[in-house]
């Protein structure tokens, strides 16, 4: 009996493991997919070319904010490399920038989708502009009552002769170079013909620039790229119709149109690429000294390095350090501090200079090109140029051993203007008078009170040809054989960077990533390399140092200023910064304030 109770549980225990071992096993759970990460870029207001300085008005709270170039790189090329990141969408709010600014980020946005990244552009509306930097990427989004404005290409010159007239005050200014135009916003109330030939040839390149990069970025053709451009205004609906934009949607359905594109639910990385920043706890004193106090750069960081050092702004001389007019001047002193930093920083093996100026003082354009072709002796200095490089602004390009340009930078204007603002006839509109006592046969040179006599005029003109003389000369020793015939580049003439090319005044095509990564690799450390930004922005210490408030403009003409639109306060306050310039220097290489819509 127990034998048979035994043999039937061993029976029923193999009839067990057999079936165990017929009956397949269970299947293990799937792992979780990953969530597809995308880096959600947040770009509004002005884009700068570098960090804004400090303010009070950022302590509190107020003021208006820009976007910086510069940061907007670095975050650009961190997505790049960055192997987590399956897209960028790259929003786009009240967001003002150049062609030239466009150019260069679509750069970067092509960077982007070569590197394996899907690139997505949102905006509420487009600029023209906008609308070029949308064109690089894969899919553009906006609402369908949105604004897709693309005009086409309108650059425009302010004139002051009018006011002038009515104030009183005579611009008795003279040019050398037959295309200047310098002078021409305080003696014309419209452009010469001359001046007029050259912003038409400018407005015609920078047009075709624009409907090549439609046809070509948007596979349109040359016809529906014309097409749309005289068109002009499209909404949402319309834009999508005419294959201008891919879908149609508000900023609140992002999220669910991206999960539906990877079928999947995504990741967004909100504010990729920036630092949290903190506001000052105003009970706490050490808070506050912390502000007061910051360290600026981390120098405990020994990789090797590339100076980007940035002349942005009108060149003006030494004692108009900080015109109040936002952004501050181009000064030697300014860049000659941030130039001992590059060259006494072992780290830094190369230089670049971005430029973005329309030229001003020729003694301060000639003090700085004297400092960065000195300084190229030491470590190699090659230049970047931003929106614009005209004048004085290409001066001092040409002290880098090799000059990159945006398509669609303005440069060159290789000519000189001088003379002075008479103030007689606004003096008795006030009733103010002044009696001159003088000896010597020129004393009343440069009097506000009266015009040139013809013998003064001969002695301006004279000291204005041998500035213009150098600068030929400086334009030549750094150009070489790459212009056959300076009078072909020179006299005043204006191009594009697309021009300047052909006429061999630029090197190359390039934006500033690219002319970095260029001087990285020439240096022999486009590994692991930094890039340190000079002049550093103005920090709260700084603003208690040089004293706060400081401006050298009323505050009614700054609150004049501040009601213009973005692009016509910009020329505006070139404009003004020259004249403040032509009075104690007298000669200029400067450009006209341009307007750019």
């Amino acid at each position: 009996m127990v034998r048979q109770t035994a043999l039937r549980i061993f029976v029923t225990v193999a009839i067990l493991l057999a079936l165990g071992a017929a009956r397949p096993a269970a299947a293990e759970e799937p792992a979780a997919m990953p969530k597809p990460k995308i880096a959600v870029i947040a770009i509004g207001n002005v884009l700068s070319e570098r960090p804004a300085a400090f303010s009070l008005e950022q302590l509190f709270g107020g003021g208006s904010k820009s976007t910086a170039l510069s940061q907007l790189m670095v975050t650009l090329n961190k997505a790049a490399s960055d192997a987590k990141l399956s897209g960028v969408l790259l929003d786009l709010k009240g967001f003002n920038l150049s062609l030239a600014q466009a150019q260069e980020l679509g750069e970067m946005v092509q960077k982007l989708r070569h590197g394996g990244k899907k690139v997505f552009i949102f905006a509420p509306a487009f600029t023209p502009a906008t609308y070029i930097l949308a064109t690089h990427a894969e899919v553009i989004l906006m609402p369908e009552q949105g604004n897709l404005l693309i005009p086409g290409v309108d650059l425009g010159m302010l004139f002051f002769k009018g006011l002038l007239d009515k104030i009183g005050v005579q611009a008795d200014v003279l040019q050398v170079g037959k295309y200047k135009g310098a002078e021409e916003p305080f003696t014309r109330t419209e452009a010469s013909p001359e001046f007029k030939e050259q912003m038409t040839k400018i407005v015609d390149d920078l047009y075709g620039q624009m409907v090549n990069a439609l046809s070509a970025n948007r596979k349109l053709g040359q016809e529906k790229a014309t097409a749309a451009i005289d068109q002009a205004w499209f909404t949402g609906r319309q834009a999508k119709e005419a294959g201008l934009v891919d879908s149609l949607l508000i900023r609140d359905e992002l999220k669910d149109w991206l999960d539906k594109r990877f079928t999947t639910e995504v990741e967004m990385l909100a504010d990729y690429g920036n630092e949290s920043r903190k506001g000052v706890d105003f009970s706490s004193p050490f808070a506050f000294f912390s502000l007061l106090m910051a360290e600026r750069s981390a120098a405990s960081n020994k990789k090797p390095a590339i100076a980007v050092i940035y002349a942005d702004g009108v060149i003006m001389d030494d004692l108009a350090d900080d015109s109040g007019l936002g952004g501050g001047a181009v000064t030697p002193a300014r860049l000659r501090k941030a130039l001992r930093k590059a060259l006494d920083d072992a780290r830094v093996k190369a230089i670049v200079l971005r430029v973005d100026s329309p030229g001003g003082s020729a003694s301060a354009s000639d003090e700085i090109w004297k400092m960065f072709r000195e300084a190229d002796r030491t470590k190699p200095v090659t230049v970047s140029m931003g929106h614009m490089a005209a004048s004085g602004g290409y001066y001092i390009a040409c002290a880098g051993r090799d000059i990159s340009a945006d398509e669609a930078t303005l440069t060159g204007s290789i000519g000189v203007v001088g003379g002075k603002l008479v103030l007689q006839q606004l003096m008795d509109k006030i009733g103010v008078n002044m009696q001159e006592i003088a000896r010597g046969k020129n004393a009343g040179l440069f009097s506000p009170v009266q015009p040139f006599d013809p013998d003064g005029r001969a002695l301006i003109r004279k000291q204005m040809e041998e500035i213009y003389a150098r600068f030929t000369d400086r334009v030549k020793s750094a150009r070489g054989r790459k212009i056959a015939n300076i009078d072909d580049v020179a006299q005043g003439r204006l191009f594009t960077g697309a021009d300047a090319l052909k006429a061999g005044l630029v090197d190359r095509i390039a934006s500033l990533d690219q002319t970095v990564l260029a001087a990285a690799a020439a240096a022999g450390i486009d590994k692991d390399y930094q890039v340190l930004t000079l002049p550093e922005p103005k920090n709260f210490a700084d603003l208690i140092r040089e004293g706060l408030g400081q401006t050298l403009v009323p505050l009614e003409m700054r609150e004049a200023l501040a009601a213009m639109p973005a692009p016509m306060r910009q020329a505006a306050t070139d404009v003004l910064l020259m004249c403040q310039s032509l009075q104690p220097q007298h000669v200029l290489l400067a450009l006209p304030g341009i307007v750019e819509r």
